[in-house]
């Protein structure tokens, strides 16, 4: 993200910026599914460019550390157990189960947290979700919740809001690939939009070096993907690709793991539409765009 003002005062010491200078990139691609090649890298400006460190989620857990007044539990997973008929309060029930060993190899930080159930009554909850959550409800995962929109808001953003899916990979390796640069926007490929060496990033381990790979849209849509799918034809577009990177055969991955990476914002009330793919559209990094800056205002 590119804090400024309150908001890049108030994150002092739980970020770092990232990627270095002359670090971050465009790689434009030319050809079609059976044939691609590189045609052009282009460096990207990476001026007030941060990481929560020593991961993402200091971000949150640093800002809530200064909410004086208020109780915040964070990184837990909360479910909404029921209602008191006679009191009218809301049953809340909050958890953190304890890290694995595979969490702990790449989030050592978690060994940290403590695995608690709390439990909690409310006069009211409020689910902070995306439209097509509030919508139709989730059925799996953390965010897993009942529909909950009202009939005013079921009017107002029904039809209106639109959201797509794409997939991420994480892949690791047991030896550090001479990479040109720590992350990269990709135009024109086939399957590919995003490539990140996570291992880069301030305060993480360099070995085993860990990239995260997002797929486009058009690839996420081409069919309905299972993980294991995922993990098997995405890796080899990701494969391929980093060998014309690095100039070499990359090694066999010690570590693959898809995920589905959804609700990109596709449509909003406004009308506004976005324009290339995530997370590019995210930081207004198309040429001639206005660079996104995230102010004390929450609004970007």
């Amino acid at each position: 993200l590119r804090p400024a003002g309150a908001i890049a005062e108030a994150l002092a010491g739980a970020v770092e910026p990232w990627p270095a200078s002359g670090r971050l990139k465009r790689v434009d691609c030319a050809g079609d599914w059976s044939s691609w090649r590189i045609r052009e890298v282009v460096d990207l400006p990476t001026e007030g460019l941060v990481v929560g460190v020593p991961s993402m989620s200091k971000i949150g857990r640093h800002l809530a550390s200064q909410c004086k007044g208020l109780t915040m539990h964070v990184d837990r997973t909360a479910l909404v157990r029921g209602q008191d008929p006679a009191s009218g309060q809301w049953e809340v029930e909050w958890k953190r189960e304890a890290a694995n060993h595979g969490q702990l190899r790449y989030r050592p930080e978690l060994a940290d947290v403590p695995a608690e159930v709390g439990r909690g009554d409310f006069d009211a909850v409020v689910l902070a979700f995306e439209a097509n959550k509030v919508l139709r409800g989730c059925k799996s995962g953390y965010k897993m919740v009942q529909p909950s929109a009202t009939p005013a808001l079921r009017t107002r953003i029904s039809g209106k809001t639109r959201t797509s899916q794409m997939w991420n990979l994480m892949v690791a390796f047991d030896v550090e690939l001479p990479m040109p640069w720590d992350a990269a926007f990709i135009e024109g490929h086939r399957s590919l939009a995003w490539v990140a060496v996570n291992s880069s990033k301030p305060q993480r381990a360099r070995v085993p070096q860990c990239f995260m790979v997002f797929s486009t849209r058009e690839w996420a849509d081409w069919k309905q993907w299972g993980k294991r799918e995922v993990e098997k034809d995405l890796l080899a577009e990701f494969l391929d690709f980093l060998q014309r990177v690095v100039g070499q055969r990359p090694p066999k991955p010690c570590f693959v793991l898809s995920g589905r990476w959804g609700n990109n914002t596709e449509a909003v009330l406004t009308g506004e539409r976005p324009v290339g793919e995530f997370p590019a559209r995210a930081l207004s990094l198309r040429p001639g765009a206005a660079p996104a800056v995230w102010h004390a205002s929450g609004r970007m």
